[in-house]
């Protein structure tokens, strides 16, 4: 029996699981990332956790990284795993390990892990957004990963929206990211109100007059967001995770959808939250051997 493993690599930790050809998981440990000390401590961790997974059975690896592959093999674009960025991780694993590794973006395992078992079960074409520290996307067309030309499709955080400056009526433009990740949540909040905050939760006290402003709008930008996404994409239904996916936003954000999406667009597309929670990135990797 072929076995899997799964790793998905954070910023904070490394997660690692032992799967079945059915899924079912059959070890799971986590280590420190240690993205702050040196490109060979992360590289030997990760091998760390492979090698304490690792069983006979094992044929192949997949990886879940905050980044993408280019086309030449190096890592790109990682901003919470910086050491890392030019390494040529795949090629690095299979020369060690002697086992065939499959790497993808994050965004794109949370996509791919929901639309295989979890909320977008039976879904061919969904969208994966992870609204947590930044905002990502995870793309999956008939029923298959949507990578681009180089690796980086649904770097969607990055797009833009128009504002108005509240000091001086100037339009200000500024990236989804900045308006809608959790960071920006609190600090917005605590520029309203000169209070700290200690999570994105804060906005939820309908009581509290900058957490109302706030909170309408989080609302507001994220429901031109995935409007513009639906308008988009077209998909059967945008999954949320990250963080701020836990708050209790779903009902306020679809009524803007309903307003700046196309009709027939808004109508045939769903918005959930995940039902993987934190899972869901290392089932997406252990997921990856089996699409290719």
């Amino acid at each position: 029996m072929a076995l899997v493993i799964g790793i998905d690599l954070g910023g904070t930790k490394i997660k690692g699981i032992l799967v079945e050809p059915g899924g079912a998981i059959l070890n799971s440990i986590e280590k420190p990332t240690q993205a702050e000390t040196s490109k060979k401590q992360i590289f030997d961790n990760i091998l760390d956790v492979i090698n304490r997974l690792r069983a006979p059975e094992v044929q192949s690896i997949g990886l879940s990284i905050p980044g993408f592959m280019l086309p030449n093999g190096k890592m790109a674009c990682m901003p919470n795993t910086r050491r890392i960025e030019g390494l040529k991780l795949k090629a690095l694993i299979e020369k060690k390990t002697k086992l065939k590794v499959f790497i993808e973006n994050d965004a794109n395992c949370f996509a791919l892990a929901e639309q295989r078992k979890g909320a977008a079960k039976n879904c061919r074409n969904i969208l994966g957004v992870i609204i947590g520290t930044g905002v990502g996307t995870g793309i999956i067309i008939n029923n298959q990963v949507y990578r681009g030309a180089i690796g980086s499709a649904g770097e969607c955080g990055h797009t833009k929206l128009v504002i108005n400056n509240e000091t001086n009526g100037e339009r200000v433009i500024k990236e989804i990211e900045e308006l809608i990740s959790g960071p920006a949540i609190v600090r917005r909040y605590e520029e309203l109100s000169n209070r700290k905050a200690d999570s994105p939760a804060v906005i939820m006290d309908k009581k509290d007059e900058a957490a109302k402003k706030v909170y309408e709008e989080f609302v507001l930008y994220t429901g031109l967001f995935f409007a513009n996404l639906m308008n988009t994409f077209n998909p059967e239904m945008i999954v949320v995770g990250g963080g701020v996916s836990n708050l209790d936003f779903y009902k306020d954000v679809q009524k803007i959808v309903n307003k700046y999406a196309v009709p027939e667009l808004a109508k045939a597309c769903k918005i959930r939250k995940n039902v993987l929670g934190d899972d869901s990135g290392v089932i997406g990797a252990a997921l990856l051997p089996c699409i290719g």
